[in-house]
């Protein structure tokens, strides 16, 4: 899949485009094929200088 991410927290020009590992489908999960997404205010306020979850960060809520 693709997916925003950033490897460090900065200006927005350390959003990436890029190939990222396809989530676990869980048991009695549902798979949905995403046309589009939005970069919203919590993560570029967390791309701004929040704190990273993981390297890289993957932008999204879970």
């Amino acid at each position: 899949m693709k997916a925003a991410v950033y490897y460090e927290t900065g200006a927005p020009d350390v959003f990436r485009y890029q190939e990222a590992p396809e989530p676990p489908l869980h048991p009695g999960g549902v798979l949905i094929d995403v046309q589009a997404i939005a970069i919203e205010g919590g993560d570029v306020l967390n791309r701004a200088g929040g704190a990273m979850t993981s390297q890289p960060h993957i932008v999204g809520y879970n």
